[in-house]
């Protein structure tokens, strides 16, 4: 079958995720065209596909590790009529390439193709876990889940069926979701799993020289500093060029990692059971409770900030734990997710017409998106504390 696969491009996660499914579509006979979408992708991210193109979408704002709703708000609203645009030149794209199916990566335009064409888009994320009722919400300001809302209806107004990939025990259907458990990444079999006496971190959205103060401060420490595409060492802070492969070397030989609290490091993390500092991104509910989850399990240290004293307690943390995490998550295949979704699309196929759960939805997108909208700008005005411009 021929596949269009969205792909968000804000943050390097998505791209790594959507890989493996991408790898085992092929695998399995897919003719499989990639569709990335928001921030400009790295160079590898063309090299997942024979057939990847890159087009404009929405994209996130961040500063000092917050990131700013308002903004990114704004920039991503003033840009609806180029988004439109792309949205009917991939409509054509479809038309040409007559797909049998969509996934989406919490991607907005191929899922607004998959509705104009009435085709069967399947959500395959991390995101939609914040909507699954069988996990434990993390503590969170009244405005977050408003914002989540939004963002969803907005990213992924159209879809047959999600699959978010969660550090869960079991598969968990409920309604039109369902949570999986953590996929291995092949990848990580062209590398020898040990415990070198190094610490990756990746802190991107940070300023470096700030990171290299605090670092230096602990000289019998090393730290591979991996975000700013820099080849540099200072004392005992090793800045790193951007690598794929460079940086999986290092990552599965370390003896602990510091990032933020997105989901594809952590979930990195939980594959090679290291143990990881965390450090969500204010205002980025998503990683809050990524954090909340992982600190649960004792896989991760937890702080708001990165600070001399956080690192000293997250240092003797390790040590306590051995470097080594005990959470015992299954760790299941992409094929094992695949079978579920074809399943999905054979019903879908069978039934040939929108289900009253698709109607439902629909419906609901477009009758309270503005109210979403409505809602979430009063929320920010009454928590303008928590925004930065």
């Amino acid at each position: 079958m021929k596949v269009l696969y969205g792909i968000n491009t804000n943050g390097q996660g998505h791209i790594n995720r959507s890989s493996v499914v991408i790898s085992q579509l092929m695998k399995d006979g897919h003719d499989v065209h990639v569709l990335l979408s928001g921030k400009i992708p790295p160079i590898y991210a063309y090299d997942i596909s024979p057939i990847v193109f890159y087009r404009s979408g929405p994209i996130d704002f961040y500063k000092d590790n917050k990131m700013l709703i308002s903004k990114s708000l704004r920039t991503n609203f003033g840009k609806y009529n180029e988004f439109a645009k792309i949205v009917k030149e991939m409509v054509e794209l479809d038309r040409k390439e007559n797909f049998d199916f969509i996934i989406s990566d919490f991607e907005r335009t191929s899922s607004l193709v998959g509705k104009r064409l009435n085709k069967p888009v399947i959500v395959i994320d991390r995101q939609h876990s914040l909507l699954h009722p069988s996990v434990v919400e993390a503590p969170k300001k009244n405005y977050e889940m408003w914002a989540v809302k939004l963002a969803f209806s907005m990213i992924n107004p159209y879809y047959y069926h999600i699959y978010v990939l969660d550090y869960c025990y079991t598969i968990d259907t409920q309604d039109d979701i369902t949570l999986f458990p953590l996929i291995w990444k092949p990848e990580l079999e062209n590398y020898k799993i040990r415990t070198s006496n190094h610490i990756v971190v990746y802190l991107p959205r940070s300023e470096p020289n700030e990171l290299i103060d605090i670092f230096t401060k602990f000289p019998k420490e090393t730290f591979y500093v991996y975000g700013f595409n820099v080849e540099k060492q200072i004392n005992n802070v090793h800045l790193k060029l951007t690598s794929r492969e460079g940086f999986l070397e290092d990552l599965t030989s370390c003896k602990a990692i510091i990032g933020n609290a997105g989901f594809n490091l952590t979930w990195e993390a939980c594959l090679l059971n290291k143990l990881i500092w965390t450090i969500p991104h204010s205002n980025q509910y998503e990683q809050l409770a990524n954090a909340f989850r992982l600190q649960k399990l004792n896989q991760s240290f937890v702080s708001n900030d990165f600070t001399e004293i956080d690192l000293k307690n997250f240092l003797e943390w390790a040590k306590r734990n051995d470097y080594h995490s005990e959470n015992n998550l299954p760790i299941l295949t992409a094929s094992d997710l695949l079978t579920l979704v074809y399943e999905d699309l054979e019903n879908y196929e069978s039934e040939n017409f929108l289900t009253p759960r698709q109607i439902r939805q629909n419906i609901k997108y477009d009758v309270n998106r503005w109210r979403l909208r409505k809602e979430i700008r009063k929320e920010i005005q009454v928590n303008t504390s928590y925004l930065e411009y």
